[in-house]
């Protein structure tokens, strides 16, 4: 399984994979760039390096399964770095660029499980001081991005407001274990069904749009839906994906079984048209 964290330059992508290399379940999967190395980087990880010349060459080859140009820098996934990551028989994790992940799904999700985390931060100002803790010197040009890259989080499986490091990491393990078993999504609290609503969105579904992340949260280890039952009935009655936001748990929330299975089968029921 390959776990893709995206967000924009300073949500923590890299400081929260980091923290996560440091336990035996998890290994990098190295993208190629052209930018310089950051002090803590060391080649291969998380990048391997190269030059314009050493980067074009490896897409007139046809190594890279995608690549974008961001911030005056080649980034892109290769094919043998990724072959030969996946022998390590770990969970792979990698940083990847909004524009590049749908094309790197694509490409990608035939040869391994991928399952897609958008790391969100709060605000623009709260961007800008995590840029300038960092020392970074294109803040102006990484801050143009922050509406574009916000937006795409619909586009996820998972996304995590990336306020509290601890937090963040314990609903990634939580994603990790989920994902891996295989089990269905747990109900916190009774969430209100509109049959008429899960309508419209499916609808939406249907005409290619996107639609606003359901909430879930951890429920002792469990992930669990808080809000949103309808749009998630319109996902499964469509087999159109929907984002799972994260949110703190109910208060004294208890996860049981969510029967949607039953809720798809009434909404097919009085919505035959779909």
């Amino acid at each position: 399984m390959l776990i893709v964290l995206s967000g924009a330059s300073g949500a923590g992508k890299n400081t929260v994979i980091e923290h996560l290399l440091k336990t035996d379940k998890f290994a990098i999967m190295p993208t190629y760039t052209t930018r310089a190395p950051r002090p803590n980087e060391t080649e291969g990880h998380p990048y391997c390096f190269l030059n314009n010349e050493q980067f074009e060459q490896k897409i007139k080859e046809n190594e890279l399964y995608e690549y974008q140009f961001v911030h005056s820098n080649y980034y892109g996934t290769s094919k043998l770095l990724l072959a030969n990551a996946r022998k390590s028989g770990k969970i792979l994790v990698k940083d990847i660029d909004v524009l590049g992940t749908p094309n790197f799904v694509n490409a990608v999700s035939a040869d391994i499980k991928i399952v897609t985390v958008f790391l969100k931060v709060g605000s623009k100002k709260i961007l800008r001081e995590r840029l300038t803790d960092r020392g970074e010197k294109q803040i102006k040009l990484r801050l143009e991005r922050y509406e574009m890259e916000q937006r795409c989080a619909v586009n996820y499986d998972y996304v995590i407001a990336n306020d509290d490091l601890d937090k963040t990491l314990s609903i990634v393990h939580a994603i990790v274990e989920h994902e891996l078993s295989g089990s269905p999504l747990l109900l916190a609290k009774q969430p209100k069904f509109e049959m008429k609503k899960s309508y419209e969105k499916a609808k939406m579904l249907l005409a290619g749009e996107k639609i606003k992340p359901v909430k879930v949260a951890v429920v002792n280890g469990e992930i669990a839906l808080t809000e949103g039952l309808s749009k998630l009935v319109a996902s499964a009655a469509t087999g159109k994906p929907v984002a799972k936001e994260f949110t703190d748990a109910p208060e004294n929330a208890v996860a049981a079984k969510l029967p949607i299975d039953d809720f798809v089968k009434q909404f097919k029921e009085k919505y035959n048209d779909l």
